[in-house]
């Protein structure tokens, strides 16, 4: 499934990087690094500077949140009720709570640098009534820090993967085990809350 995943956005260069960035900022629970990878691969292509690559990762991941966040602001809709009885949404609107209380509008900025937080952290920033213009600017500072952080990251493993060639297969079986590893634990996870909000509802009735 990643070799499939990494060959759609391969071929579809930067478009396929930018959708894959953005809707993974949905809550789509996929790996974004594949997308980075990607895109510094057309950096080292020279088919786009590395600045670029930033504004592009920068532009996708804000314009996956826009959507959120207004999905979110629509309030307490049908939809946003069966988000919320997923884990992610709910632990991001608990952290969200907790950051808004000592940090104010700056806590959209963290929520941007926190991997388990960032894909439902718009969701949640508008179901909190944030205002629109800080949620722009956090989230633009925020993305574009993350964005940077995560490129260069793919671009070391690139380096890497050149300079040491008899690790690439144990790195491809580690990077490939901590993937599926953590796959499977939020699959697990979304079961276990599945089950537990099935229980309450009976208990309920």
């Amino acid at each position: 499934m990643t070799e499939a995943l990494l060959e759609w956005i391969r071929a579809h260069g930067p478009v396929g990087v930018f959708a894959f960035i953005a809707i993974e900022n949905l809550g789509i629970p996929w790996p974004t690094s594949l997308a980075f990878l990607v895109a510094i691969d057309l950096v080292r292509q020279g088919q786009m500077t590395f600045l670029a690559a930033v504004g592009l990762c920068t532009l996708a991941h804000l314009a996956g949140s826009i959507v959120s966040y207004a999905i979110g602001c629509a309030g307490d809709t049908a939809l946003m009720r069966r988000l919320k009885n997923g884990s992610g949404l709910r632990h991001a609107l608990e952290w969200l709570d907790r950051w808004y209380e000592r940090h104010g509008d700056a806590t959209v900025f963290g929520a941007r640098l926190i991997g388990q937080v960032r894909p439902w952290a718009s969701y949640a920033t508008g179901f909190g009534e944030v205002r629109l213009a800080p949620f722009l600017v956090w989230t633009t500072l925020g993305s574009a820090l993350q964005a940077m952080a995560a490129l260069k990251l793919a671009e070391l493993g690139f380096v890497a993967w050149d300079a040491f060639p008899r690790l690439r297969t144990a790195g491809v079986i580690i990077i490939a085990a901590v993937f599926w590893g953590a796959f499977i634990y939020a699959a697990w996870r979304f079961i276990r809350e599945r089950r537990r909000s099935s229980n309450r509802s009976q208990a309920d009735r």
